[in-house]
């Protein structure tokens, strides 16, 4: 029994460590974008740089939804500059209002 307990607890191990399949196992959150972090996100936003937006969303995806001074999401700052580009890259990425 010990034999068979062991490879079921190591089976279970596995899958949680490779992506879990629903087993029970819960993935710890991203970590918190720092200061400096969000702050690069929103110089990046602001300066309509689409390709650097993507590449701190796919680094950091805490930014997605991480609001400006006034209160705004990212995707809420896109439309009001109707960024096309901006707001398929946010919406890429999760962004919500």
């Amino acid at each position: 029994m010990c034999g068979r307990l062991t490879r079921v607890c190591a089976v279970a191990l596995a899958l949680c460590f490779f992506g879990g399949f629903g087993v029970g196992c819960r993935k710890s959150p991203p970590p918190a974008p720092s200061a400096t972090e969000v702050q690069e996100f929103q110089n990046a936003l602001s300066d309509g740089d689409a390709a650097i937006v993507d590449r701190l969303l796919s680094a950091k995806p805490g930014l997605v939804n991480v609001r400006d001074a006034q209160g705004r999401t990212p995707l809420a700052q896109a439309r009001l500059r109707d960024d096309a580009e901006m707001i398929q890259v946010i919406k890429r990425h999760g962004g919500t209002d």
